[in-house]
């Protein structure tokens, strides 16, 4: 009912500030020499495939430039969750899965779907590991909220993130920037663009980010948590009489120690995280991705009032991961050894009329496909205890079980979607206006190959000696098929109504149906189980006001999801391993305000809140690690905290040609689970994350010096915590502590 009523009120505020806007619109014509002084601006983006402002776009979004990133420390998607509020980004062995109004898919698997898909310059990958390889030489990030499957691609059901990186420009200009802090933090970054003629320009760029582990370890690895990336990107462009053609080859390098994993007693109490205990290593750990991508997009506006507009691009990753999966009831150091080597092709064709026109047309074909190969399993090390060398059963036939894998997979993953779709937008007066699309999608998802089991590897050394009773333990691999394929096609659709009663002023209202795409599960000791496709149901209403000549930016939306056939995660035994399933229905319901304020000549403020209520529906049982039947039904979804808020203030003192500006901002969020059982152990504290900065930059522009401190409490945040039922324990991952350098950056 509170939330009901905060709905009401938001409702209510968005339809009864006639009086006011008209005051700011009098003020705007008073005063409108001067916006470009007073205003906070406002952003170009391409949320609806063409050119809006982010004002006057009918979609609940933020928006960050390339600026805003780099003066936040922003370097991958991960970052983004530290200053946006509806964003929720959990770190999970080098995998990362998003949420968006607390819809996530937690799936990081060789077969998973992101719920909240990431496109770099408008092509689509699916494998979490690879979504932090791009956030440099960044035009902007866009973070679209809800559905947006009719016009942005596939599976999008929460929310999309698009990165968009600065193109080839017709001048020349050079910028690049240096960065050094605590834990030994090196980055740099450089872009050169040039222009060749009227017509044909190259850009280069690249990045290298470095810095030590953040969590010391005891044991075998001495640190985690460190970064040692690299990358550069070539472009190229050529435009004359309508015909635009962009090309862009990218080549990644990410080489880490991997991310330290805290590890309590399965089901234990959450034990204190402050001060953190010791993180212990009992076997070697290692990242390593190495990635190429082409990109290339060619439009063409000399066919009338029509545009046309080819993009496409093929990305190809090679992944190695290496986790410690010691474990107390198996006696020998381990590993988790998993090497996928996806290939990934996009294509689309757009066809559109001009924007202006009464009656705006866009429709295309999509296709997306991947064809990825998984080599995985757990491997056994040095025994230990009892069987270790030397010791009293180490002389046991079959007891030395040491440099061999208990489970092992082999597969080769295919991935296909084909769409059609098609969206209008009809001017039913000149202020009200009407949108419509849809979209149909065919999903196909195949899966070849083995798995091998060694019972005496995997469960206990000595069970092929007959224990604990004849036969119950074969001595030899046991090989499990685990081919399994799944095809299915869906419509989805989008009804919206957007009115502009004056400048400056929308509201907008719209239904929106999501899909996204089922798959199967295997894990490794029975046939592949499929899982059908998630369907939800998404309504929404929300303002935008541009006020006091864009001084003032005051938004605000409410909506609410319906989910069928969630898909979740439970576990299937007698491996006990963690795969995807239909359990059920889920709601959300939420409301977002946002606030960009210009105070003074040199004064900023903003704050950007989301208000959260989430739901499983009823009769919902869903089983757990330890083979026992869970009822999660009115439990809250994962990543889902009722409240998020992000906050900023940021204040200039002139000194005579230069501005010394002073900047403290931060993010507070609730309390919120990483599973659907919202155990307490897996459940991440409410926590509050401040930063601050100064700098100084000549107002001509051309250089700019920041100093900064991030995470100034030095709060042990949580980026992820899970129940491993292989490994018996509660694992805990962390967000980055405290960090303070200086960055300094130049252009001409």
């Amino acid at each position: 009912m509170k939330i009901t009523a905060i709905l009401l009120a938001t409702s209510a505020l968005a339809l009864g500030t006639p009086a006011f806007a008209q005051s700011a619109q009098q003020s705007q014509n008073a005063g409108q020499s001067d916006d470009a002084d007073r205003g906070v601006g406002d952003i170009i983006v391409t949320a609806n495939r063409i050119e809006t402002t982010a004002q006057d776009t009918p979609i609940a979004l933020n928006v960050y430039t390339g600026a805003d990133l780099a003066d936040s420390g922003i370097n991958s998607v991960r970052d983004l969750s530290s200053i946006d509020p509806s964003l929720n980004v959990s770190s999970s062995n080098s995998s990362a899965y998003i949420a968006v109004r607390g819809i996530a898919s937690t799936d990081v698997t060789e077969l998973g779907d992101p719920s909240v898909p990431v496109a770099r310059d408008g092509f689509f990958t699916n494998r979490a590991y690879s979504i932090n390889t791009s956030m440099y030489d960044v035009a902007r990030v866009e973070v679209l909220k809800g559905p947006q499957g009719t016009l942005q691609g596939r599976n999008s059901t929460g929310g999309l993130v698009s990165i968009v990186t600065n193109r080839p420009k017709f001048k020349n200009e050079v910028s690049a920037s240096f960065e050094y802090g605590n834990y030994d933090t090196t980055n740099a970054d450089a872009a050169v663009n040039l222009a060749l003629s009227d017509n044909f320009a190259l850009r280069a760029s690249g990045v290298f980010l470095k810095h030590d582990g953040y969590r010391r370890q005891v044991g075998v690895m001495k640190s985690a948590d460190n970064e040692h990336f690299k990358s550069g990107r070539i472009q190229a462009r050529f435009a004359k009489d309508g015909f635009d053609l962009w090309v862009s080859y990218q080549r990644d390098d990410r080489d880490t120690d991997g991310e330290a994993v805290l590890k309590n007693t399965l089901g234990a109490p959450q034990p204190s995280f402050d001060p953190l205990p010791a993180f212990r290593s009992d076997s070697p750990t290692r990242t390593v991705l190495k990635g190429e991508r082409i990109r290339w997009e060619a439009s063409y506006s000399g066919l009338g009032n029509l545009n046309l507009i080819y993009s496409g691009g093929w990305d190809k990753q090679r992944f190695d991961l290496t986790l410690d999966a010691t474990g107390p009831n198996y006696p020998a150091n381990r590993q988790y050894l998993n090497t996928q080597a996806p290939t990934t092709w996009n294509h689309e064709v757009r066809i559109s009329n001009e924007k202006t026109s009464k009656l705006f047309i866009q429709a295309g074909y999509f296709r997306f496909t991947e064809d990825n190969a998984l080599v995985a399993g757990l491997y056994n090390r040095e025994m230990t205890g009892a069987f270790a060398p030397g010791q009293p059963l180490s002389f046991a036939p079959n007891a030395d079980q040491s440099f061999r894998y208990g489970i092992a997979f082999d597969f080769a993953v295919k991935t296909k979607s084909d769409a059609i779709f098609a969206q209008a937008d009809y001017d039913l007066s000149e202020q009200l206006q009407l949108s419509a699309g849809a979209r149909y999608t065919w999903d196909n998802k195949s899966r070849t190959g083995n798995s091998r089991l060694v019972l005496p590897a995997l469960a206990f050394p000595l069970c092929a000696n007959g224990f604990p009773a004849p036969g119950t333990c074969p001595p030899f691999p046991i090989v499990n098929s685990g081919n399994g394929e799944t095809k299915e096609s869906k419509p989805t659709w989008h009804l919206g109504l957007n009115w502009r009663p004056e400048s400056g002023r929308l509201i907008y209202a719209k239904y929106d149906r999501g899909y996204k795409s089922g798959g199967f599960n295997s894990n490794g000791s029975v046939a592949a189980t499929p899982y059908g496709a998630e369907q939800v149901d998404a309504f929404e209403i929300g303002t935008k006001n541009t006020l006091m000549g864009n001084a003032l930016q005051l938004n605000f939306a409410a909506f609410y999801f319906n989910y069928k056939g969630y898909q979740a995660q439970q576990s299937t035994c007698p491996t006990c391993s963690t795969g995807v399933f239909n359990v059920g229905s889920a709601r959300v319901l939420g409301l977002e305000g946002q606030l960009n304020a210009r105070v003074a000549e040199n004064t900023k403020l903003y704050v950007n809140s989301t208000l959260l209520d989430t739901k499983f529906g009823d009769n919902i049982i869903v089983r757990n690690g330890n083979n026992q039947n869970v009822d999660i039904s009115k439990n809250q979804l994962p990543n889902a905290p009722h409240f998020t808020a992000s906050m900023g203030f940021e204040q200039g003192v002139p000194l005579g040609d230069h501005l010394l500006s002073f900047r403290a901002d931060g993010k507070y969020s609730s309390s919120f689970y990483f599973s659907a059982f919202n155990l307490s152990q897996i459940r991440s504290p409410s926590y509050f994350l401040g930063n601050l900065s100064a700098s100084i930059e000549p107002n001509a522009g051309g250089w700019k010096l920041q100093a900064y401190v991030r995470n100034v409490f030095n709060k042990n945040v949580l980026s992820f915590a899970e129940q491993n039922f292989n490994g018996f324990s509660d694992n805990y991952q962390f967000q980055p502590p405290r960090t303070y350098g200086v960055r300094a950056s130049v252009n001409f």
